[in-house]
């Protein structure tokens, strides 16, 4: 078998076991042991007395064992209570010892089925329902040792002869090589047994003993599968029965005249139940690649009635006349590349040949009309509505006479897009084409896509309540913060009006009589119980410094000191006191003379002759000594420090906790418009109203079929403006703080499939995968449908539409963790020739780097999902039409579907209609092969024998090439296969399947 597969012995023994040679007679197995006897010598120089002993011994068997530990179970096939189980594949069980089955055997191998009975059985009965009767009754605890049950259903139960066939050791990678099953002496494995050894000693846990049951189960069918004793001894132990004379190799059942028949014993039980289909292969295999074609993505839409507002029905050049055709999420690959009558309807796209006769211009009549209509909301604000109704009245005659509003139809994005009239400015001078024919207009002179935006407006109004409570909890801070906001515009009002008052006008200089001016101090004493916390402007040293001091900090330290703006001498000097109408004088330069020392405290008291006191500083010279105020330029820091438009603003951002967005900046105090996010796939509200909302005729495309569409992003985008559209008329209406220019809805499709990059964080990730940019990003200029996320740098070319690969079966129903990717193909290599392409046959897939990431030039991961019930599954992949089919001397693409790796599994594959295919390699081997008479079993007793018929080498089947080279080395199937070969024959591999986008996509349409 090849390196890094799987290796199969077909039995282990150690210890004693490996004497068991021949039969065991009734009870036990015997081994011969022989025993030599040395005693000493009665004389000296005597030969010591010697003499040989042999014996036989018996060795425990399975009448000895009442039970099993559980920890010796290592794993069973299925997991317990598992509902989905293929009913093609083997229930099994697992021993972590590898010479667990056949511990207690007291039976030598058999030399001509090349096989050792093992001491235990699997068995897996139903338990009934509606499918058919139960197969068994439990018995309860009863008077052994062991629970058991009564099996009702002797068929139900394999043969005992064959269970040597399905038990082996399963090691995992490689031996010495393949194993030679005809040399079935003991130890007669040769090399493989040594090999095996060190396997163990090197990694105890790569090797385990397993026991299949070779019963085909039913679909749909709930099963118990018991651990039973296989041989009569076992079953008699656990049901407390006496042994008796009976041979020791006689089975549980099948043998007619044992006690208690019916009744076996169990060591240990599990239930389970089993799918209706298929396993991946059988399911993988009903998938058919198919070209998808009209009208899947489209339906018809009859538009040549009166859609109500007085407008005229719609005509077109097509035929019928006035029908056009919807879209929906997905459309046909490369539809945008093809103009066609219907789409170009309108004549959006100018002349297309052949265009006999040819359409009116865009906008045409009726889309002026439309325009018209919608833009009476806007000229309802600048004039009255009789004069509204009556400019517009040519083109819609119901408005003649009309001399009250009408309801109009909404301009959606309009807040997004800051238009709020089509075709022409706010003052009436018509927009440039370019404008006319942006996504605004696109999106609103268009029935297709007018529809797709009201299917947005009906998502919002269904679940007003549901996103409006949700959008109420995200404001979070915000509510709190424009509360806050509006009383600090009251609070920057009141303290404009108190500082312009009572600080700004105390500050300038003040003349005296034959003296320069001087700064008024009056603003500083005002001012001084704030001095502690408005900071001084800092000098050139203390900015290099990096100091900053509070005012009060510098007054108190310079010449003037804090007494002549203490409240004290503010109260002395306040304007009307006493002292200052006794004065008749202003001392509003007080402090800038005392700063200039023009004017000096009064000088210290004088000590009385012959009075000796402590010696004091002097306070004049102390105040001499301290550095000058400037009052000029500390009135000035002061009088900015207590601006209102700073010390409010600073003191609500430092209240408020906001995200950056949001925060006030530049000194601003307007309230926060704020808007809510919801990061859910939109599309399933599409699918909630019908499939064919979603995608129209999605349905008729086959039963397991795979086949590949497109994005329809003009439907995708036009919807998701709806939905913003719509979500911010409701944001107004409940008084949410809004503009109504935000995005709340982003994303269309389900990303969370998508592969995180490097470095990358959470939010990032989640801006990365957003379907559309924020639409107020979208410009003036870009048309629907050209609005990617993230925006196209300047320069960089136009991004191109994915592919969406499409399965519409059971297969990702039962198998949802089921691997699909996109891989790179490539030519395979000559034989012999490693790095020479072999461009004879069929593409492969690119060889992976070893032990790394595989790069994105090799394999494309989904970027999205979508699921419609019931069976239509779509994933999302970053690759054009171009790049899938391969152009030039690119070879494309494949888009895989594979079967995840697991533990390993046993089975064999459902036949299908008609006649039975040839078996090339084993794992084409089939139920109806080796169970011609539908028994429901495996079975060695009836003759069947089946071997590798000739290969075809079909070009559809190059996967088997590599197959066939190991499966011709295995032994026929026949009734002495051995259990290695019997295993090999039914493990069953993780299934692989690969399928060119050209078998899925059209050819690329012929460019003009």
């Amino acid at each position: 078998m090849t390196d890094g597969a799987y290796s199969f012995l077909p039995w282990l023994r150690t210890g004693l076991t490996t004497r068991i040679t021949g039969e065991p007679g009734t009870g036990r197995a015997t081994v011969p042991v022989q025993l030599e006897l040395v005693g000493d010598a009665l004389t000296a120089g005597a030969p010591a007395p010697r003499t040989l002993v042999q014996q036989p011994v018996q060795l425990y068997g399975p009448g000895d064992v009442v039970g099993i530990d559980p920890r010796a179970i290592s794993r069973v096939e299925p997991l317990p209570f598992t509902t989905n189980f293929e009913p093609n594949y083997l229930a099994h069980v697992e021993f972590y010892d590898e010479d667990f089955a056949w511990r207690y055997s007291p039976a030598a191998p058999n030399a001509a089925t090349r096989r050792l009975t093992p001491w235990l059985a699997l068995v897996v009965l139903a338990e009934g329902d509606e499918s058919g009767p139960a197969e068994f009754e439990d018995g309860g605890a009863g008077d052994g040792p062991l629970p058991f049950i009564t099996v009702t259903a002797p068929t139900a139960l394999q043969p005992p002869g064959d269970l040597g066939a399905f038990v082996h050791v399963h090691v995992n990678g490689s031996l010495a090589g393949r194993l030679d099953v005809d040399d079935t002496t003991p130890g007669g494995m040769g090399g493989v047994l040594s090999t095996l050894a060190t396997v163990l000693r090197n990694s105890p846990d790569s090797a385990c003993s397993r026991l299949l049951c070779p019963r085909h189960l039913k679909p749909t069918t709930t099963y118990h599968a018991f651990v039973v004793p296989a041989f009569e001894t076992g079953r008699r132990a656990g049901l407390g029965i006496e042994p008796g004379q009976i041979a020791a190799t006689t089975p549980s059942w099948g043998v007619p005249g044992m006690p208690s028949p019916g009744r076996l014993p169990y060591y240990h039980r599990w239930q389970f139940a089993t799918s209706p289909a298929g396993d991946f292969e059988f399911l993988v295999r009903l998938l058919k690649p198919i070209e998808a074609g009209e009208p899947i993505g489209l339906r018809d839409v009859d538009a040549h009635r009166s859609p109500g507002f007085g407008l005229p029905g719609l005509t077109t050049p097509t035929q019928p006349d006035g029908v056009l055709r919807l879209g929906g999420a997905l459309q046909l690959p490369d539809s945008d590349k093809v103009v066609d009558e219907f789409e170009n309807w309108d004549d959006y796209y100018g002349q297309q040949p052949p265009a006999d006769p040819p359409a009116p211009p865009y906008p045409n009549q009726w889309q002026r009309a439309l325009a018209g209509l919608i833009n009476l909301a806007e000229a309802y604000q600048h004039q009255t509505a009789a004069a509204a109704n009556t400019a517009l009245a040519p083109r819609i005659p119901d408005l003649a006479g009309q001399v009250d509003p009408v309801i109009t139809p909404p301009l959606y994005g309009r807040w997004h897009a800051l238009t709020p009239k089509l075709l022409s400015t706010p003052e009436g001078t018509p927009l440039p084409d370019a404008e006319v024919h942006n996504w605004v207009h696109r999106l609103n002179l268009d029935p297709r896509f007018r529809i797709a935006a009201h299917l947005g407006t009906k998502v919002v109004q269904a679940r007003q309540e549901e996103l409006m409570a949700a959008a109420w909890e995200q404001l979070g801070e915000t509510r709190r913060a424009n509360a806050w906001i509006r009383t600090a515009q009251l609070a920057r009002e009141v303290g404009e009006v108190l500082h312009g008052k009572h600080i700004a006008r105390q500050t300038g200089a003040v003349g005296t009589a034959g003296a320069e001016p001087l700064p008024s101090g009056r603003a500083l004493t005002i001012t001084a119980p704030a001095h502690p916390k408005v900071l001084d402007r800092p000098g050139a040293a203390a900015a290099e410094a990096g100091e900053v001091f509070a005012v009060g900090f510098k007054v108190s330290r310079s010449r003037v000191a804090t007494a002549p703006v203490s409240p004290t001498m503010r109260r002395l000097t306040r304007p009307g006191g006493r002292l200052m109408r006794t004065l008749a004088t202003s001392l509003d330069t007080l402090v800038a003379r005392i700063d200039e020392q023009q004017v000096a405290a009064a000088p210290p008291l004088e000590t009385p002759p012959g009075l000796v006191l402590p010696a004091r500083r002097a306070d004049a010279a102390v105040l001499d000594d301290r550095p000058r105020l400037d009052v000029a330029d500390t009135t000035t820091a002061v009088v900015a420090g207590l601006d209102a438009n700073t010390t409010v603003v600073d003191s609500i951002v430092a209240a408020v906790n906001l995200p950056a967005r949001l925060a006030p900046k530049d000194g601003e105090l307007t309230e926060v418009m704020a808007y809510p996010r919801f990061d859910v796939p939109m599309y399933t509200e599409l699918l909630r109203m019908s499939t064919d909302t979603f995608v129209p005729n999605l349905g008729l495309l086959p039963p397991n079929s795979i086949t590949l569409l497109e994005p329809n992003t003009r439907f995708i985008e036009s919807y998701l403006v709806g939905l913003n559209h719509e979500m911010a008329r409701e944001l107004l209406w409940r008084e949410y703080p809004t503009d109504q220019r935000g995005t709340p809805f982003r994303q269309f499709w389900d990303p969370r499939t998508a592969p995180a990059r490097p470095n990358e964080t959470a939010d990032q990730r989640r801006e990365r995968l957003y379907d559309i940019p924020p639409i107020h990003e979208w410009g003036t200029t870009s048309r629907l449908g050209e609005n990617p996320n993230p925006r196209p740098r300047p320069g960089d070319p136009p991004r191109a539409v994915t592919l969406v690969l499409v399965i519409r079966g059971e297969l990702l129903r039962k198998y949802p963790t089921a691997a699909v990717y996109a891989h790179k193909a490539v030519w395979p290599d000559r034989k012999g020739q490693p790095g020479v392409p072999d461009k004879t046959g069929e593409r492969t897939l690119a060889a992976l780097p070893p032990n790394e990431a595989p790069p994105r030039k090799l394999v494309r991961l989904p970027i999205y999902e979508a699921k419609a019930d019931p069976d239509v599954y779509l994933l999302g992949f970053d690759l054009s039409a171009d790049e899938a089919r391969g152009t030039g001397g690119d070879l494309g693409w494949f888009f895989v579907l594979e079967e995840r790796p697991g533990d390993p599994r046993f089975g064999l594959d459902e036949d299908r209609p008609g006649a039975q295919a040839p078996v090339e390699v084993w794992n084409d081997l089939s139920w109806g092969r080796v169970d011609p008479a539908g028994t429901g079993f495996i079975r060695f007793d009836g003759g069947v024998t089946v071997g590798l018929e000739d290969f075809n080498h079909d070009e559809d089947d190059q996967e088997k090439t590599e197959q066939r080279a190991d499966d011709v080395r295995v032994a026929p199937w026949s009734p002495d296969v051995s259990a290695a070969d019997a295993a090999y024959i039914l493990f069953q591999a993780p299934v692989l399947v690969a399928v060119h986008a050209q078998e899925m996509l059209p050819d690329a349409p012929a460019q003009p």
